[in-house]
């Protein structure tokens, strides 16, 4: 249901002070129909957001440790970004008081064993598992627009979906290479995530075995065994390049994957494809670069780029709640040009 003119969106973030969640509260400052509601963090509770992060000194807002069923009560929509396994408990103590998009992994698969599997622990609620919907506007738009809870995508996996989605059905075998800014490891530095070590370096990790596998699969329609998937850190701060080969099971010249393409995803606002795809061309904007073309001996070449904190989080969010509330899908993020150079 679209706001009334006067009416606003009160929107709340439960985790205010990660990246995801300081990216978001960015974008939906600068959205025409929502006003913030509560800001919260149990570590910063009752400390003005300007004390935490001084480049936000100019807003008047007040993190806050507000319990949930009043955060609830207050917020037509409320954005869940705490920390894998520590969402489930907030989803699960909010869904069916509010709107709620969660942008942790808690919620995007939809069987407990795969969660247990790829996370480590079981799922504490796995009976909402079937409550939750996918939240991909370019695939199930249309599942978006009536659901009361989306779960959004995980970055590596959002990009290497939509690079394999039009070819769903006819994939053989899938070899994606992904590379990621420092960013994606949080604000919380590790050995092997830290900045100064990555800012002169390339390392290569959990191949073949990293979370977003998944979603990645189910979307492509293939196996485990169809997909070699290489994620990697890369010396820079924002965004996710990849490459992708394709074996399919019949052969496609340029001008049928041209069309393919353009059946597929000619309708997405922020879906655009290059002749080349770049960093530079997406850093800080909602936009997803795609570039398709045929190799040799029949093999499909995909490269792809986003930035990993907006299209790969916070703006696909916003996307989602757009659509939840019958808004113009590309409100508060059309305008959302790249930063260049």
């Amino acid at each position: 249901m679209q706001p009334e003119e006067s009416k606003k969106l009160k929107a709340s973030i439960i985790g205010i002070t990660g990246y995801t969640g300081l990216e978001l509260l960015r974008l939906l400052l600068a959205h025409p129909d929502v006003d913030i509601g509560y800001l919260t963090s149990r570590q910063h509770k009752n400390t003005p957001i300007g004390d935490v992060y001084p480049h936000l000194a100019h807003l008047g807002f007040r993190i806050t440790d507000t319990d949930l069923q009043e955060i609830a009560t207050n917020s037509d929509i409320v954005f869940i970004c705490l920390p894998h396994k520590t969402a489930q408990v907030a989803v699960a103590e909010l869904i069916g008081k509010t709107k709620i998009i969660d942008l942790s992994a808690d919620y995007r698969l939809d069987d407990a064993e795969t969660y247990t599997k790829y996370y480590g622990v079981p799922h504490a609620h796995p009976e909402l598992l079937d409550k939750v919907v996918y939240g991909m506007p370019e695939i199930n738009a249309e599942d978006v627009k009536s659901a009361e809870t989306v779960a959004n995508p995980g970055c590596f996996a959002l990009l290497s979906q939509l690079m394999l989605y039009p070819f769903r059905g006819q994939i053989e075998h899938a070899d994606i290479m992904a590379v990621t800014g420092s960013s994606g490891a949080g604000k919380t530095p590790g050995d092997g995530t830290h900045h100064p070590i990555r800012n002169h370096n390339m390392k290569s990790y959990n191949i073949n075995a990293h979370r977003h596998i998944p979603e990645i699969i189910r979307t492509a329609g293939i196996t485990e065994e169809q997909l070699n998937f290489v994620p990697t850190s890369g010396p820079f701060t924002r965004g996710i390049f990849a490459q992708a080969f394709l074996t399919l099971k019949e052969n496609y010249d340029q001008n049928a994957i041209d069309t393919l393409i353009e059946n597929t995803y000619g309708f997405c606002p922020f879906v655009r494809v290059q002749k080349e795809v770049s960093l530079s061309n997406i850093v800080s904007s909602n936009y997803i670069d795609l570039s398709y073309g045929g190799g040799n001996q029949g093999i499909i070449m995909i490269q792809g780029a986003l930035d990993n904190l907006v299209k790969g989080a916070g703006g696909t969010a916003v996307q989602n709640m757009n659509l939840m509330f019958g808004l113009d899908e590309t409100a508060g993020l059309g305008n959302l040009g790249p930063v260049y150079p």
